[in-house]
């Protein structure tokens, strides 16, 4: 038996690695290499790429911005997976101490009663309480403020002026006490004069008492609304492109978001005549109609692409309809409310509905998964309802008004929304709903179509 010692054993190696290799051998090491250094650019190349991106302010958040590069780079599953194990904590079942609203208070808008007095009719002067405020109806105020003084030879008709739109009614709480302001609508936006948009909180699940919801209601009578372009969501050059742009500004008076990533939507989009992803028969859709209105509703049944829409946003199907649930029908589809399908995934989730009396309103609940925001936006009055975009701050609500310098500024709605209170005006990398004063947009702008 022969015994190497250490030195003979490296003597050896030494030996081996000197002998003239084969030339498959050479060619596979040589093959190994370069994949190695391939490999090897490919990570720096991401790495740059990842580093570029995040780093980057484009009006969304660290956060938001490496889930859309991971997104952008073949790691949604990564992605999805992450969020199923991160956010899979259900929310307390003790009542929430706080609301979240964060909106400001306007003054009660003051409208006069406006009467046409025949020729030859005697003028009969009426106290100043005349003047209402616009909750109260003028045929109610001009009843209100009593006896006429002197004898009328010819009684004046009085032709009424529209009445101002009246505040949604008042939430009931679930919960007892209340807190304070709960449930209570307040005045966030006016159009043509009058109050227009409305804003309240309120925790609406009884056996989730930590879920609170910020609502608001839109009345449309005075206002135009349109579906702008993300950057990156669809991409392109359009009239309406990432932003509002200048002249509208003196105009705008709120915006939210849109849906979910288009690899997402099981559904279309269609805006300025042009039909990026296929429309969906029965998809639930968020529809621009030519009278500057958005409505929501079920396509083929509530909706119809018969040129009466200047856009149509599709997101999944419908979560409520007829005030009831749709969730477990969508899963039964295959319906992706989010990570999970939503079960059990709790996150803040975004909503527009259609109420009883036909107003539009937003809602964003949290953090609930795909059921307890179905249930939350039955219970806050919402018939038919669609889910847009969830998770982290991409669900977001802004007023917009001037400051004292008169510079437009954005205003969350709500406390838990973040991000870039400007990313509407300098740019969004995904596409967003704007509404308008229609008294104060011009008659040939880019929402014509």
């Amino acid at each position: 038996m022969v015994i190497w010692s250490r030195d003979q054993r490296r003597i050896q190696r030494i030996k081996r690695r000197s002998q003239p290799r084969s030339a498959a051998h050479r060619r596979l090491r040589i093959g190994g290499d370069v994949v190695k250094f391939v490999g090897a650019i490919v990570v720096v190349w991401n790495l740059i790429s990842f580093a570029s991106y995040v780093s980057t302010e484009n009006g969304d958040t660290v956060s938001q911005r490496m889930a859309t590069w991971g997104r952008d780079h073949h790691l949604a599953s990564t992605i999805d997976w992450l969020e199923v194990h991160v956010y899979n904590d259900p929310p307390s079942k003790e009542p929430a101490k706080a609301l979240a609203l964060n909106s400001p208070t306007l003054e009660p808008v003051v409208t006069t009663v406006t009467t046409t007095i025949p020729p030859g009719a005697t003028v009969i002067e009426q106290p100043d309480t005349a003047a209402t405020a616009s909750t109260i109806p003028p045929s109610v105020a001009s009843a209100a403020a009593g006896p006429t003084t002197g004898a009328p030879t010819t009684a004046a008709p009085v032709t009424d002026t529209v009445p101002p739109p009246a505040a949604p009614a008042a939430l009931a709480p679930v919960f007892t006490p209340p807190l304070a302001g709960e449930g209570q609508w307040a005045p966030i936006a006016r159009a043509g004069g009058v109050d227009t948009m409305w804003a309240t909180s309120i925790r609406p699940l009884p056996a989730a008492g930590g879920v609170v919801a910020s609502m608001v209601v839109i009345d449309q009578t005075h206002v135009r609304a349109g579906l702008f372009n993300g950057g990156e969501e669809p991409g392109g050059t359009w009239k309406r492109g990432n932003r509002v742009p200048k002249d509208l500004q003196p105009a705008l008076l709120a915006a939210f978001n849109g849906g979910f990533r288009f690899e997402h939507t099981k559904g279309g989009y269609k805006t300025e005549g042009v039909e990026l992803m296929p429309l969906r028969t029965g998809g639930a859709t968020l529809a621009v109609g030519t009278d500057g209105r958005v409505r929501v509703g079920q396509l083929g049944r509530d909706l119809f692409d018969d040129g009466s829409w200047i856009s149509l946003r599709q997101n999944l199907i419908l979560i409520v309809d007829n005030s009831q649930s749709q969730v477990q029908r969508g899963i039964d589809q295959g319906v992706w409310w989010g990570a999970d399908y939503g079960r059990e995934v709790y996150v803040p989730r975004s909503a527009a509905c259609e109420m009883a009396d036909g107003r539009l309103a937003y809602a964003l609940v949290g953090k609930v998964n795909a059921e307890q925001l179905a249930e939350s936006l039955i219970n806050i009055g919402c018939v038919k309802a669609i889910q847009l975009d969830i998770n982290g701050t991409w669900p977001v609500f802004f007023t917009f008004g001037p400051d004292s310098g008169g510079n437009l500024i954005g205003r969350f709605v709500d406390t838990r929304m973040g991000g870039n209170p400007y990313r509407y005006l300098n740019g969004s990398t995904k596409e967003f709903f704007a509404f308008f004063d229609s008294s104060l947009v011009a008659p040939a702008s880019v929402l014509d179509g």
